[in-house]
């Protein structure tokens, strides 16, 4: 049975809405606002235009269509008063200063205040409620005729009663006011991000904004139903909405024009692949939704009154927010049930007074009667679900089971690392593991230099298999070619190896000097057992290979067919496969022309890295909104509750777009422009999405150095000093970087500011609840010790980031001293640039490292969270309750006195220091550096070589 044209209109109405609403913060415009504004106004306007040719498929095609939209339709004298010839002008001017207002918002978005947006309904009921616009009073109750002598004093009651909801403008009234507060306590309760507000931004403006953003709208809403409300025909309508959107998008073009003469910008980067695509694909797309939304409102309110159309969407929205909310009850995200539950019956007694006071027979295809029974079924159903989540405890703390689990799955990787006790077995298991492929000639030797030296892992390298694999899908001509061509990019050393000695390009003076020179002793312990090669060494701290995924897995595939039909004997000579490369040396060749340098934006190095995301994934789009709230989808994946559980996931970001603005690497224009070519660069760390090879290299940096006290004479507390050097800074990078959140949250928060923690319940010491307290008292509970030793990031005329760093970013003593591992627990995380300098030397140092990092080095596969480190989100939501856990809080919160308190788990955090610490005197040392990269520099020789499917190692 088809649906009503009424319900089809309002049905494509708020499907249009909540697509655009919850679609826009992972789409491309929010890259380009002014510019966004333009086309999708553009395309909605053309829609629009072309829609207003088919019109007769639509209702009202020749004339007013009162019968076809009767259940969204009130009293014909409710209609607005015909438009005056200002009006169109004037909305245009306010759809142009509203999108503008928006603009705004979003620069400040951490600032804003959630849940404004409810209160639409009420600007359109002050409007419907000024004098001369209805008909609607309480004194125009009707009463019915009590002659009947069969009525009852119930009978008079209940016709009161219904004629006090359908007629009075008190209930219009309350139902309204219950569904906007109901709305708006639901979108107050999602989790807030770190992602700050300084002192010195301007919160109150931002709220000034989004109020007169909120008054706009009712404006337009009410300019729209005038100007389309004494419009004759659809056809008509259709034209004159897109008259009104085309003007839109020219007076947007006007001011985008006037913004780029007035304020010039530095281009965004060098031609590069990007997502323009994509971002053509997100106007087209959003710009017919937007014309849908304005087609389907426009029909459903010329003949009516806008507040239907509007309670109907915030009533969605705030349904569907509150339903999310409620089932979260109980767990660290929602530990105000009551709160949400009271959310949700407003909404729902709320949404059922206003349909009757608006006289809404149906609501989208659903009668009346219907979607009240299911709101009634709602309600009961999260009543019952609210008593049995709402005082949930954990029987026990998911730390305990976390640091159990770790243990157990430790044995199983070691036992899985060290499965060969014999150059046969390692050669099978190397097959197993390698696709069949036989291992790189001398792997014989490799095997015993591994054995002499007593490395914990013999048969795991995958970091080795993932970093080459790629190659075997190039030709090795190919990948030679691209040597020469990456020797000539700047940061890059050139390291030869001929016949057994070790060359490189770095001039002496050079402070990268002794790291290369470092590189080149650990070659030439087993160089004679090398072929002849070329490799290029990324000195920087930062990664520069960030190939998008589409070539990378073309690649890889094809990586994983070679050598899979050479299954015959072959004899491994050295002398051969050394014979087999003559390629021109990095260090004098000059016929590669450099690729081109140029300015990297911000902008240009996200969408390289969204690039890098298989399609389909959240990252693929570049964009991450709305910063101001917690992401769950985002770090929901790895963790459980507040803790991570899946530490390599944590570090792959395809599924977490918000680090795209909550880390300071992809906030930063990076020094060195990033290489899109899959071109072999061998650095020193990277992230997922680069596909540079990891090699050991030294730092140039001094170590920090270990006083040697034991475990129990050492502080408890956490430390964490941080050094930024920067030449500018942007505005979100000052109030969302991993560094200055970090700071502001451990020093600066806000009175208003609240965080989870989790803590024993007050009666049973060994069960435990989520608890919502201020962050204030907590950082004044927990012992930390955090701060910047140096912090110079603001450009000689920014006074704003000048007073930014003065009142929020506290300096403290400098970590190069014994002051950091005097403490029992200390933070390391990732700079900038790439990962922590000091991270192994705490390892080392008999404290416990909490690390944060999104960056992976040689060694990194060799770590096992919750055993040798304790690991910490880089969002910090588990911050306070993980310390808590180690640390003990030894007084209340908010006068609770005793009830609050905790017991530090000090024996389990010695137990993680020790093990932290004897794993790496035993896995990372410098004997394990050169196994590492004897294994790789073997696997590389062969990918470089002609006859690389043609040589290997077979035993005889």
């Amino acid at each position: 049975m088809a649906l009503p044209s009424e319900s089809l209109a309002a049905l494509c109405a708020v499907a249009s809405f909540l697509w655009l609403a919850n679609s826009l913060e992972g789409h491309q415009l929010i890259e380009q606002p002014r510019l966004s504004s333009l086309l999708v106004l553009l395309t909605a306007g053309v829609s629009s235009y072309a829609a207003s040719f088919f019109a007769f498929w639509l209702p009202g095609a020749n004339g007013r269509y009162d019968d076809d939209l009767g259940s969204l339709r009130t009293s014909r004298a409710n209609l607005p008063k015909k438009p005056r010839k200002y009006h169109l002008p004037g909305l245009v001017i306010c759809i142009i200063l509203r999108l503008e207002l928006f603009h705004r918002v979003t620069v400040d978005l951490a600032c804003s205040t959630p849940g404004i947006e409810a209160c639409l309904p009420l600007v359109i009921l002050f409007y419907e409620l000024l004098p001369g616009r209805g008909t609607r009073s309480d004194s125009d109750v009707q009463e019915k005729n009590d002659d009947d002598p069969g009525r009852t004093i119930y009978d008079v009651l209940g016709d009161a009663f219904s004629n006090w909801l359908n007629e009075s403008q008190t209930s219009l009234i309350v139902g309204t006011l219950a569904l906007t507060y109901g709305a708006y306590l639901s979108s107050k309760q999602s989790i807030r991000s770190t992602f700050f507000c300084s002192s010195l931004d301007s919160n109150y403006l931002v709220f000034a904004l989004q109020t007169t953003g909120l008054l706009l709208d009712g404006v337009i809403a009410v300019l729209i139903w005038r100007t389309l409300a004494w419009t004759r025909t659809t056809k008509s309508r259709l034209k004159t909405l897109s008259t009104i959107l085309l003007a839109s998008s020219l007076g947007t073009g006007l001011l985008y024009w006037s913004f780029r003469l007035f304020h010039r910008s530095r281009p965004m980067s060098y031609h590069f692949r990007g997502l323009d695509s994509l971002y053509a694909f997100d106007v087209v797309v959003d710009g017919l939704a937007f014309s849908i939304f304005f087609i389907s409102a426009g029909l459903l309110t010329t003949e009516g009154s806008p507040l239907p159309l509007v309670g109907i969407v915030t009533f969605l929205s705030g349904l569907l927010s509150a339903l999310q909310e409620t089932s979260l009850m109980g767990s660290w995200e929602n530990v105000s049930p009551y709160t949400t539950h009271w959310s949700l019956v407003l909404i729902c007694t709320g949404f059922s007074v206003f349909a009757y006071a608006n006289n809404l027979r149906s609501i989208l295809f659903l009668r009346r009667a219907f979607v009240i029974f299911l709101l009634v079924i709602i309600i009961v159903s999260a009543t019952i679900f609210s008593v049995a989540r709402g005082g949930r405890v954990l029987n026990d703390h998911p730390l305990q089971r976390l640091i159990y689990d770790a243990r157990v799955e430790s044995g199983r990787w070691l036992v899985h690392a060290t499965v060969s006790d014999s150059l046969p077995i390692a050669v099978q298991e190397y097959k197993e593991r390698h696709n069949k492929r036989d291992p790189p000639s001398n792997f014989d030797v490799w095997y015993k230099f591994a054995k002499e030296r007593n490395s914990p892992t013999i048969d795991h390298f995958a970091q080795i298999e993932t970093d080459i694999l790629p190659f075997w899908g190039i030709a090795p001509d190919k990948i030679r070619e691209g040597i020469n061509h990456i020797g000539a990019e700047p940061g890059i050393a050139m390291i030869r190896i001929h016949k057994g000695t070790v060359t490189h390009n770095v001039p002496h003076g050079s402070p990268q000097k002794v790291v290369v020179d470092d590189l080149v002793n650990m070659i030439e312990v087993f160089a004679e057992y090398l072929a002849d090669m070329e490799m290029p060494v990324n000195l920087n701290d930062q990664p520069r290979v960030i190939a998008p995924w589409d070539d990378v897995q073309r690649f890889t595939t094809a990586g994983k067919r070679k050598g899979l039909g050479k299954l015959l004997s072959r004899r491994s000579d050295l002398s051969e496969d050394k014979a087999s490369f003559e390629g021109p040396s990095g260090t004098t060749d000059t016929g590669s022309a450099p690729l081109p340098k140029s300015f990297t934006s911000v902008r240009a190095l996200r969408e390289m890295t969204a690039l890098t995301c298989p399609p389909g994934t959240t990252m693929r789009s570049g964009v991450h909104w709305d910063i101001r709230d917690f992401c769950p989808a985002c770090a929901n994946p790895q963790s459980q509750g507040q803790f991570l559980t899946n530490w390599p996931l944590s570090q792959y970001l395809c599924h977490q777009s918000d680090m795209l603005r909550l880390h300071g690497f992809h906030m930063t224009s990076p020094k060195l422009r990033p290489i899109q070519e899959l071109l072999p660069v061998f650095s020193r760390s990277k992230t997922d999405s680069y596909s540079d090879i990891l090699i050991p290299l030294r730092r140039t940096e001094e170590p920090v150095k270990d006083d040697g006290r034991a475990f129990a004479m050492k502080r408890t507390r956490l430390f964490w000093r941080g050094s930024v050097r920067r030449a500018d800074s942007s505005h979100e990078l000052l109030r969302g970087g991993h560094q200055e959140r970090l700071v502001h949250l451990a020093n600066h928060a806000s009175s208003k500011d609240k965080t989870t923690v989790l803590l024993p319940v007050a009666k049973n010491r060994d069960k435990f609840a989520y608890i919502r307290a201020s962050t204030v008292e907590l950082n004044g509970l927990l012992p930390m010790d955090i701060g910047f030793s140096d912090y110079n990031a603001c450009g000689d005329e920014d006074k704003t980031c000048q007073a930014l760093a003065r009142s929020e970013f506290i300096t403290g003593e400098d970590p190069k001293t014994v002051t950091a591992p005097a403490n029992k627990y200390i933070l390391t995380m990732d700079t900038d640039a790439g990962p922590s300098h000091d991270f192994l030397e705490i390892l080392r140092s008999g404290s416990v490292p909490f690390h944060a990092s999104v960056f992976k080095e040689w060694y990194s596969e060799r770590l096992m969270p919750w055993i040798h480190f304790v690991p910490i989100d880089l969002r910090f939501q588990g911050l306070h309750s993980t310390l808590a856990y180690f640390a003990g809080i030894k007084k209340g919160l908010d006068g609770e006195g005793e009830d609050m308190e905790m017991e530090a788990k000090t024996e389990e955090g010695k137990w993680i220091s020790e093990e932290g610490k004897k794993w790496a005197e035993k896995a990372i040392r410098r004997e394990d550096m050169e196994v590492y990269l004897f294994r790789l520099l073997l696997e590389w020789g062969r990918v470089v070589d002609d006859r690389r499917e043609d040589i290997g190692f077979v035993l005889t």
